[in-house]
């Protein structure tokens, strides 16, 4: 394999692994009671309705 092939792939696994993520927590609360940090508009559309 071509070192730009695997930079390549490894940024595209990154990039789902992240979006994955941020679907997850889009749709959950924060752990502790008192805080729940402001949620940025990108992520509020990712949000399920």
């Amino acid at each position: 394999m071509k070192t730009k092939d695997l930079k390549l792939q490894s940024a595209k696994a990154l990039a789902s692994a992240s979006l994955k993520i941020g679907k997850v927590s889009a749709d959950s609360a924060c752990a502790y009671i008192f805080h729940q940090p402001k949620m940025p508009k990108e992520l509020k559309a990712l949000k399920e309705k």
